[in-house]
């Protein structure tokens, strides 16, 4: 299967900021193209000239859900040695059956005439033996929509029947797949889910759902949809507790495509995917978040089954999702916030024959608007609308995701804004961002593709971008300070003297700590990382590590190793007296800018791998600075000194961190 990188299309994001008559607007752009990457390949194949395009309807819920279709699956095509496209399947035009009974695992189903079913519930006369089941013949195809037996639908070719007398047939059945069904035909479809046919599991007390009456757009601007609503108290791991209220309306849509052209075997071009507009506005409040403060708190979780109709035939899709609050704090504050979120999003994964499969990321346009803040403590604080979705063909999931939408506040002092009396004593930073995460399912057989033991992850799309800052009064002192890098998006220069200075890496991605900081932190998977001054002593603030001349070196290779304390992966590790200040990365080779120490180091080195998980200290500050990914991380008083990478199996256009050295002061 060919490995293809994520593509990012063009796209911009706003963020809104109104307190007492002060508005400020921010337009982001979305990133451009990874240096020296190149963009999948876009599959330019055609249908055939004599395969007309198939019209696609989503089905109404309230059509004859239950009933299966019947159907002599398509034949001929390239598989068959014949010059004509292969037809799709035709349904045998049997009376209504029901799948009523189905083991996925054995292949084993029952089918029920619908008549038989319905007028023994109401005490009517049982349908006639054989007049729904004789066309259930060896070699047909059963496509079932969800059914209580079979909640996912099912696609399945007849291998053996026995009829019974009283109007069922038992058979047995192996999976079908959509070319048996829909051969070479030539279809596409995006379509809003009907809100009232989704299904809400409240996660939390008290959860109200309501569903709007009019056109959803399927692209996040909320006409009507789903509502959901909740008021409740969340208990913290650390003792404390979170107050949640707010609401949210959702607007998904389902893409569905398919264009046949290898007859029975593969198709040509295929398409699953899901978009999802939002609505939100909440309110959060705390008190003394400690420092390690991390949940999620699922508010419901949602499903649909929506079947979309080529010509006769259905097809099923089934969308999931779980939306969820996510709160984190890296320190300890006091929190009553409202805020806002509002956009559209979208994932799909895309198969083409001869390049295989490849999941892009439509990033859409987000806004994040804070409407009231009152803060008072030292700590980054996130708040975010966390949607977890999978979108499958009958039971094979395709591409699963999550979107979170967040707000990022980092203050130390107090601050209240948006109410009567705002203030600001102490620093204030506000930022808005948007993650998108996921997978490739790797058990899409259902189009007859390459099926594979693993998931194939994607690279995630991150932008974060500046609000407002504001500084007044004198902020407490003796507090560190911690940085979130993230040159996923291009270039992150925090260093005010680098930005004086020629590029110290050119070509690549780079991030460099604010002057005084030094990089304590990476992660895997991403180009994320964490900078502080901070002590693990007292807690206290460390002198600028950088000498005053300012010396420095970019390493990317082994020159300067004198040990291998990362067996089997290429180490990029700092001159003796040097500590990394920035990292870099320009498809396989990462790069550690070394800034020459101030103060002498100690020979006490140690490795701290992260890349089958968190490998960070017990309380470590800094927050979650790379959300849902592997993060290794350096004692507050230590100093990374070497970086260890390699290209993961899944991703060989690029290298990523596996381990850092890290070396404690002398």
């Amino acid at each position: 299967m060919a490995k293809r990188k994520l593509l990012l299309p063009a796209a911009a994001t706003s963020a809104l900021l109104v307190f007492s008559g002060f508005t400020l607007d921010v337009a982001v752009a979305a990133p451009a193209p990874v240096a020296g990457a190149t963009a999948p390949a876009t599959a330019t194949a055609t249908a055939p000239a004599d395969v007309p395009a198939t019209a696609a309807t989503l089905a109404p819920a309230a059509d004859g859900v239950s009933t299966a279709t019947v159907a002599t699956p398509a034949e001929g095509g390239e598989s068959a040695g014949a010059a004509a496209p292969a037809a799709p399947a035709t349904p045998t035009g049997a009376p209504a059956l029901a799948l009523t009974s189905y083991d996925p695992r054995t292949g084993d189903a029952v089918l029920t005439a619908t008549g038989n079913a319905a007028g023994n519930a109401a005490g009517n006369a049982a349908a006639t033996p054989g007049t729904s089941t004789a066309d259930v013949q060896p070699g047909r195809l059963i496509d079932s929509p969800p059914t209580p037996a079979a909640p996912q639908g099912a696609l399945v070719a007849v291998t053996g029947v026995k009829e019974a007398s009283d109007g069922t047939v038992a058979v047995t059945t192996r999976p079908a797949t959509l070319p048996e069904l829909l051969g070479d035909a030539n279809t596409s479809l995006k379509a809003p889910v009907d809100p009232a046919s989704i299904r809400v599991e409240p996660q939390v007390e008290g959860l109200k759902a309501s569903v709007d009456i009019g056109p959803t757009s399927g692209r996040g601007t909320i006409t009507s949809g789903l509502g959901l609503s909740a008021d409740a108290t969340v208990p913290l791991p650390n003792g404390s507790s979170v107050r949640l209220s707010g609401s949210v309306r959702i607007d998904p849509a389902v893409s569905f495509s398919y264009q046949g052209g290898l007859g029975v075997l593969a198709p040509q071009q295929a398409r699953v995917g899901f978009d999802l507009g939002a609505h939100a506005d909440w309110h959060v409040s705390g008190t003394n978040l400690a420092a390690g403060a991390s949940v999620k708190i699922p508010l419901a979780k949602l499903g649909a089954s929506p079947v979309v109709m080529v010509g006769p035939l259905p097809v099923v899709i089934n969308l999931n999702l779980t939306l969820s609050a996510a709160i984190s704090a890296d320190g300890t504050v006091t929190i009553d916030a409202e805020q806002s979120y509002d956009g559209h999003w979208g994932v799909h994964s895309d198969y083409a024959g001869g390049q295989g499969w490849t999941t892009t990321t439509e990033p859409g346009t987000s806004t994040v608007s804070p409407l009231r803040l009152a803060l008072s403590g030292n700590a980054s604080v996130r708040t975010g609308l966390l949607a977890e979705g999978s979108i499958a063909l009958y039971d094979a999931v395709g591409v699963k995701a999550s979107i979170e939408p967040y707000l990022r506040t980092a203050v130390n002092g107090s601050v209240v804004l948006g109410g009567a009396t705002p203030s600001v004593n102490g620093t204030l930073d506000l930022y808005g961002g948007l993650d998108i995460d996921g997978a490739l399912m790797a058990r899409l057989a259902v189009l007859g593709t390459p099926v594979l033991e693993k998931e194939l992850p994607f690279l995630a799309f991150h932008r974060e971008w500046p609000i407002t800052s504001q500084s007044v009064g004198q902020a407490p002192t003796g507090s560190p300070v911690w940085a979130q890098l993230d040159s996923s998006a291009g270039d992150d220069n925090r260093s005010a003297y680098l930005k004086t200075r020629p590029d110290w890496d050119p070509g690549a991605r780079k991030a460099s700590c604010p002057d005084g900081s030094r990089l304590i932190g990476l992660s895997h998977g991403s180009d994320r990382g964490l900078c502080t001054n901070a002590t693990s002593a007292t807690n206290a603030t460390t002198a600028d590590p950088w000498d005053a001349g300012h010396a420095s070196a970019v390493v990317h290779d082994e020159t300067y190793v004198t040990t291998d304390w990362a067996y089997g992966y290429t180490k990029a590790q700092c001159p003796a007296g040097h500590v990394a200040t920035g990292y870099s990365r320009n498809g396989r080779s990462i790069g550690v800018l070394c800034a020459k120490s101030a103060a002498p180091l100690s020979t006490s080195v140690h490795t701290a791998w992260f890349d089958k998980g968190d490998n960070r200290p017990a309380a470590a500050g800094g927050g979650d600075f790379a959300y849902r990914y592997s993060k290794g991380q350096c004692a507050d008083g230590e100093f990374v000194t070497g970086v260890a990478y390699s290209q993961p199996w899944y991703e060989l256009w690029a290298s990523r961190p596996y381990a850092l050295l890290c070396q404690k002061p002398a």
